[in-house]
């Protein structure tokens, strides 16, 4: 036979996330947030720390991530603190990635937290526009209207 032998439960490393018809977003951005070891730890600590605390999303990702390490598992407990009514309709991963870095601990959203400079230049008059402002996602836009150049430096 060509069957490869199944791992089993007990040995593998990661575990998945059940998606609750058309989830993947969520599951995408809960695995990022999974593996992202530092933000894990935050929010286990925040709850650990806070038993009594009324924020639902950590409760609710500390219950997930402790799942995660020994079983797949689903997401259903963090559909109604993040106002997903209906399972069947795909949503945008970036805003529901901001969406839980909003309602989580400031420790744990701080450390996908950061500051962007952005500069905006006139293609007729050369003019530029400076401003700073805060990001947990960053927009990488590869083309330079004007010059018809690519570019992602920082």
């Amino acid at each position: 036979s060509n069957r490869q032998p199944s791992r089993s439960k007990s040995t593998a490393k990661y575990h998945g996330l059940i998606n609750l018809g058309q989830t993947c977003y969520l599951n995408s951005v809960l695995q990022v947030l999974f593996m992202t070891k530092e933000f894990r730890d935050a929010v286990i600590r925040f709850v650990e720390k806070n038993p009594d605390t009324n924020s639902n999303i950590d409760r609710h990702l500390k219950h997930l991530f402790t799942e995660l390490q020994k079983r797949k598992t689903k997401t259903r407990r963090l559909l109604k603190p993040l106002s997903i009514h209906n399972v069947y309709e795909q949503q945008d991963a970036a805003e529901y990635f901001e969406k839980i870095l909003r309602s989580t601990s400031p420790k744990a959203a701080e450390i996908f937290h950061g500051q962007m400079a952005h500069r905006t230049t006139c293609c007729v008059c050369g003019t530029q526009n400076d401003r700073d402002g805060p990001f947990w996602h960053l927009p990488l836009e590869l083309l330079d209207s004007c010059s018809g150049n690519y570019s992602v430096d920082g």
